[in-house]
Parts: C-alpha cells; structure tokens; sequence
C-alpha cells in the first residue's frame, strides 16, 4: 500500500501516515528504501505524484541535474519512449544487482557517471556549434 503524502499550497508536504511534515530529501529518501508514495493536493484532492516526483529529480538541491536540453529531448521523445527505454535498463539492473557484488556495483555505478560525463561534452560540443553556425 503506498505512502499518502499531502502536498500544501506553501509547498510543505505532509506524510500521512507519521502524521508529520517532511522535507523534499526526505521524502527522496522514503523512495530510494523502497516505499512507493502517492501524493495529494490538500486542497483539491488531485494526485499530483508525477509533478512532484519530477520536480524532485529535476531540482537537486540548487544544482542542475538534467540540462534544459536534456529536458527538451525529453518532452519530445515523450514519455512512452522515455519509460519504456527506462523500463528496459531497469529490467536489465534486476538481472545485475541480484548476483552482483558492492565492488562490481560500484565499478557499475562509476561507469555510469563516467559515460553521463561523456554525454554531456558531447552536448556541449554540439552546443556550441550550433551556436558558431547560428552567428554565421
């Protein structure tokens, strides 16, 4: 049964079932244990766990975790595919994890961060020469 969290017009958001407040990066840490939430407008009512959740990755702390151009490809990819292509690593991670051991996990993990790195040079190189193209 998942987690009812209400989400109030001055952004707080309650956790129903402690009967408390709590913070953005706890609310994270609810996901990353496991526990699936739903949250709710406590004014209308409206599940507006998408929003939220969205906004939650988007919006690390003050720091830029998905570039405004990846955000772009993102809506014009459209959800199906973005899900579907995550649906398919996530697939691919529950085969991994099981058998795998921290150090393979972490090799794994240093991995991603390293090709994330490369993507995004990738993107800046686009970038700016789309951007020299644009002032020819």
């Amino acid at each position: 049964m998942p987690r009812i969290i209400k989400k109030y017009g001055n952004r707080k958001l309650y956790d129903s079932s402690e009967s408390r407040y709590i913070s953005m990066t706890e609310l994270k840490e609810i996901i990353r244990s496991g526990e699936t939430v739903v949250i709710n407008d406590s004014k209308t009512g409206y599940e507006i766990t998408s929003e939220v959740l969205t906004k939650a990755i988007v919006d690390q702390g003050g720091k830029e975790t998905l570039s405004p151009d990846a955000l772009h490809a993102l809506i014009r990819w459209g959800t199906e595919t973005f899900e579907s292509g995550l649906a398919i690593f996530g697939k691919s991670l529950h085969k991994v994890l099981p058998v795998a051991n921290v150090s393979d996990v972490r090799s794994l993990l240093g991995k991603i961060s390293e090709l994330e790195e490369r993507v995004d040079s990738l993107q800046q190189k686009v970038d700016e020469q789309q951007n020299r193209s644009e002032l020819s």
